[in-house]
């Protein structure tokens, strides 16, 4: 039986959770601060952790940074309210699998431990040994050319060009770059589908039919980032209890692709020269060096120029990956792609879900086009996994949508669409009020106008008033 560690300082959510979680055959156990998260996390090893954002003693944060620091392989998803929504998308690049808003829909966070777990077990079951990598390099194998024509036929479904002129000029650099084995920069916002790029790099490139490995630099821990990449011998330190092949030679004859490299330690950034240059790596704990054959992607949502500049970055390590500069723009500045991304997404919620939903109601789209999108695809993504989900019509409504798309507050994130006058701004706060009020109690009316401390009445002639259908 799997065990699950909610870390949650809200006694009533930690008790509602852990009783849906047990119906659901797992383990659960509660903590209400970061450091019993911390010790419990050392004492059980549960195989995910629920982390509320906002505990305490720690923000989820910190809390995040201790466990992967020691627990690598520890699933965690992050619990927050939409005000912290943009820190914690930030989380993910920390090493957080995912986060779900507040209120929590109980199907939504099952999903999301799902995921979790799945991907924690493919994860683990990484090929490792050099028998195996070898084999995988080979392309003349019976079984590589299978599963590489499996990729080939996922193109459409991992990359979406676009019609705005953004996303044209996108696919015109990627298809110029592609065939070369020019090394990449590839610079874009969280979740804005810099991997996505890279995969695309790599499957209109040479190297399509061999490995192409990715490498989150930014949730590696600092203290084995370069057995990672570099790999190590037995006995190499405590705890190298066997051979381990880094990245690089996993990728031998393919493509690397470096996510967030700008936070490379500055000796990991002296060996990532040293390999590119040589075309050779040496493993942690040996003196012997290793051919390699990879063409290096990097992505980065900061400005490394700037990172060169102040000493964080090296600059020739910065020259020697800047070959090719593509940049991703954010979704919301690409808002005639919103609807090929959404057919996409539902096409694949539908797979994954075993639904039939068949595209978005008009006001859903309206507010969906509406939204800023902080953390651009991948709220998307999960946006509409979540509607499709929870949704009983044919099509998207604004009612599986989370609170925060349809009830107005990011709006303030806009200056401009913001309310200007006193009675535009308690709209908004009642709008908000009632709609939490509404989904809290499942959308019985009556209860609702209980905890707004009105008669159903006054409830109905409100919702009238903003325009509020629910």
């Amino acid at each position: 039986m799997e065990k699950i560690l909610i870390a949650d300082d809200d006694p009533d959510i930690g008790l509602l959770l852990k009783r849906f979680l047990e119906r659901n055959d797992f383990n659960v156990s509660v903590s209400e601060t970061g450091l019993e998260a911390l010790k419990a996390v050392t004492a059980d090893k549960p195989d995910l952790v629920l982390l509320d954002f906002r505990l305490p003693d720690f923000d989820g944060e910190e809390v995040l940074k201790k466990i992967k620091e020691k627990h690598q392989d520890v699933q965690v998803i992050i619990i927050t309210g939409y005000g912290d929504v943009k820190t914690a998308i930030k989380t993910i690049k920390r090493g957080a699998f995912d986060y779900v808003t507040k209120p929590i829909q109980p199907e939504e966070i099952l999903m999301r431990i799902k995921e979790a777990l799945k991907n924690k077990s493919s994860n683990n079951n990484d090929v490792t040994s050099a028998q195996k990598v070898k084999s995988a390099s080979k392309t003349n194998t019976q079984k590589e050319p299978k599963k590489q024509a499996k990729s080939g036929s996922d193109r459409k479904t991992i990359y979406v060009v676009g019609d705005s002129p953004q996303a044209q000029q996108v696919t015109k650099h990627i298809d110029l770059v592609a065939p070369t084995d020019m090394s990449v920069i590839i610079t874009g916002e969280t979740g804005s589908g810099k991997e996505y790029a890279a995969r695309r790099i790599h499957f209109k490139s040479n190297r399509s039919n061999n490995p192409f490995v990715a490498v989150d630099c930014g949730a590696l821990p600092e203290n084995l980032s370069g057995s990672s990449l570099f790999g190590h011998e037995k006995g190499a330190f405590t705890g190298a209890l066997q051979k381990k092949l880094g990245s690089f030679e996993r990728a031998h004859t393919g493509t690397l692709f470096l996510d967030e490299v700008g936070n490379l330690s500055y000796d990991n950034q002296v060996k990532l020269l040293r390999v590119l240059e040589e075309r050779k790596v040496t493993r942690l704990g040996s003196e012997k060096p290793v051919d390699v054959d990879v063409r290096v992607l990097v992505a980065t949502n900061e400005d490394l120029s700037k990172s060169v500049e102040k000493g964080e970055f090296r600059e020739d390590l910065y020259h020697r990956l800047n070959e090719f500069k593509i940049e991703i723009p954010p979704l919301r500045k690409r808002q005639e792609d919103l609807e090929s991304f959404l057919n996409l997404f539902i096409e694949k919620a539908n797979n994954d879900l075993e639904k039939s939903i068949k595209g978005v109601s008009a006001k859903a789209l309206d507010q969906l086009k509406k939204y800023p999108w902080h953390g651009n695809l991948r709220e998307l993504k999960n946006t509409v996994k979540r509607a499709v989900l929870l949704e009983n019509e044919d099509r998207i409504t604004l009612n599986s949508l989370p609170d925060e798309m349809w009830n107005q507050e990011w709006e303030n994130d806009n200056e401009d669409q913001s309310p200007v006058t006193l009675k535009e701004a308690v709209a908004v706060a009642e709008r908000k009020a009632i709609v939490r009020a509404i989904k809290r109690v499942n959308g019985n009316k009556s209860e609702a106008a209980k905890i707004l401390g009105v008669d159903r009445k006054t409830l109905y002639n409100k919702m009238s008033q903003l325009d509020l259908t629910l």
